[in-house]
């Protein structure tokens, strides 16, 4: 009788996780039309059905281009928005709760600059401070210059002013939960892209279920 509780009670245990962890398909077509106003419901919902039967995700915008899904697994999302910008999604596992969705977009011009934001799976927003260690990608920068053995203070110094505003590129990864954050090379002329590449760091955040780490 014991065992017949115990397995049915395990039973509705998995009935209801399955019920309140939806898939990255679900997730995507929930996605509020704010967030994407011109990708609409009806093209995102495309775009999965393309990539779920092998072709090419590909579908018109309303800003008269093309918007492309590149890349769908049951945890992370990649979307070439336009010629200027991308989003990726990535699905979170959180202590005590359901998963997290973690949302990079990205623009590409002049320069790369990405805004990271946290939501539940009903698309409600978080508090993102909370979900990064340092508070914010900005309180990264410091961190993301380093002054090479070879390389003079006052040099480093100089190269340090070339980043002013510093512009941040963060990237969440296919196969981990990882977020990986540079910062984007100014445009400047070719004799010293060399120096500004060699005081730059790439960072890599690790996950913990709960916020955002330096490893």
């Amino acid at each position: 009788m014991k065992k017949n509780i115990a397995f049915l009670l395990l039973l509705l245990f998995l009935q209801a996780l399955s019920i309140s962890a939806k898939s990255m398909l679900e997730i995507w077509k929930s996605m509020p039309d704010s967030m994407l106003p011109y990708i609409d419901r009806n093209h995102r919902q495309e775009m999965t059905d393309f990539i779920v039967m092998g072709l090419k995700g590909d579908v018109d915008n309303l800003l008269q281009g093309k918007s492309i899904m590149d890349t769908l697994t049951q945890s992370y999302i990649h979307v070439t928005l336009n010629e200027s910008a991308i989003m990726q999604l990535r699905r979170l596992p959180f202590k005590g709760g359901d998963s997290l969705v973690c949302v990079v977009r990205t623009w590409k011009g002049p320069v790369m600059e990405s805004e990271v934001s946290f939501y539940n799976q009903d698309w409600q927003a978080l508090d993102t401070h909370s979900m990064i260690e340092s508070g914010s990608l900005q309180a990264l920068v410091p961190s993301l210059l380093v002054r090479p053995d070879t390389m003079s203070l006052s040099r480093f110094v100089e190269l340090k002013g070339k980043f002013d505003p510093a512009m941040v590129n963060a990237r969440l990864l296919v196969d981990s939960d990882d977020l990986e954050v540079t910062l984007s090379i100014p445009e400047h002329n070719s004799a010293i892209i060399n120096e500004l590449n060699a005081v730059v760091r790439l960072t890599r955040l690790k996950w913990d279920g709960e916020k955002y780490n330096k490893y």
